[in-house]
């Protein structure tokens, strides 16, 4: 697919704003119907990631890993790479200062883990995806908002 960009301002500071934007396990709170473990380590390059979705009997596993882990002095960014075989491609999240408050973008590129596979999709996984992602940068950004 390519990138879906969403872009979120928020009144909250850009500290608050990487904090909640890199809660891993609290992405549960924010992607419906999935829950978001970690494995143990430090934030940081190489931290693996696995979401699960559940929908009824189904399971998705979806595990990534941090290939990108710069958090904000004035700016932060952080990119995870999609490593499962049925989903694959990245997510970069950056947060930067703004007006009294911060900016989320999130850009991602994820479909189906077969490149050719994830070009033909295109179509499909963009009306998809962006309603969803929309709603998870809002609501990161809303959450950033009040401690």
């Amino acid at each position: 697919m390519s990138d879906v960009v969403l872009v979120q301002e928020s009144s909250a500071s850009v500290a608050r704003l990487w904090q909640v934007a890199t809660d891993w396990p609290g992405h549960s709170r924010f992607f419906p119907l999935t829950t978001v473990r970690v494995d143990a380590g430090s934030p940081g390059v190489d931290l693996r990631l696995h979401a699960t979705t559940r929908i009824g009997p189904l399971r998705l596993h979806d595990p990534m890993v941090v290939t990108r882990w710069s958090p904000p002095g004035e700016r932060g960014s952080c990119e995870l790479r999609k490593t499962g075989r049925i989903l694959g491609g990245r997510t970069l999240l950056e947060v930067e200062p703004v007006g009294a408050g911060s900016r989320l973008r999130w850009t991602t590129d994820v479909g189906p883990a077969p490149h050719w596979l994830r070009r033909l999709a295109v179509p499909v996984a963009k009306v998809s995806a962006i309603p969803l992602y929309r709603h998870v940068v809002r609501a990161i950004a809303r959450e950033a908002e009040h401690d």
